[in-house]
């Protein structure tokens, strides 16, 4: 018999498919328009996945999805995460994942419970800064960061959930893609700085 079990534990990113400044504005759902001198500011998307269920394994269309626009080719760098999770008997908190990808599917797959092979209810909170792990990806040029909520293992029947992600957020940091003005801008900027720290010959005069 499995029993219920609360604690923090650090979670596990794994690395699936082909994947190849932080600030504090979110990132907008699809379907908002924003200027693009606001968008190119938004630095972290933050995501409430309160009441999210766990359904079936990756790829399953019971599965809850959600897209999110990060961005033209920005690279998701971190994670940051503070959730609370519940798996039901026959399930275990360690099958329940979140893959974050593009929306060809390329992108990390993260288990906040990994080792934890038991149902129950846990909190889980942390920091991954991706870059350490070499797993830095960019989105396309679409901008769409797409998450997934799903199981490792279908233990339950087809139509039952496994379990709940019963409230928290996931907070992803984000390098934006700088806009063409933007980068004339800084080069001028090295331009002109090299520009007056080159020495400069004197002037001499000649007197008769």
């Amino acid at each position: 018999m499995k029993n219920a079990h609360y604690a923090r534990r650090t979670p596990v990113l794994l690395m699936v498919g082909t994947a190849i400044i932080f600030g504090t504005a979110q990132a907008a759902p699809v379907g908002t328009d924003y200027p693009a001198a606001q968008q190119a500011a938004m630095s972290q998307l933050m995501v409430d996945i309160s009441g999210i269920p766990n359904y079936d394994e990756r790829g399953a269309a019971s599965n809850v999805i959600q897209d999110f626009h990060v961005g033209a080719g920005a690279s998701i760098t971190s994670l940051a995460w503070d959730v609370n999770a519940t798996a039901y008997a026959g399930s275990y908190l360690s099958e329940m994942k979140i893959t974050f990808t593009d929306i060809l599917g390329r992108g990390v797959t993260f288990t906040p419970g990994n080792g934890d092979d038991f149902d129950g209810t846990v909190d889980y909170a942390g920091f991954q800064d991706l870059r350490v792990l070499g797993q830095v990806f960019t989105v396309g040029a679409d901008g769409i960061l797409r998450l997934e909520f799903h199981d490792g293992f279908k233990d339950l029947a087809f139509d039952e959930p496994e379990g709940m992600w019963n409230h928290g957020t996931l907070t992803f940091g984000i390098a934006q893609v700088p806009e063409p003005p933007a980068i004339a801008m800084v080069l001028g900027g090295l331009l002109l700085l090299a520009s007056s720290s080159m020495p400069r010959r004197s002037q001499q005069r000649v007197f008769s």
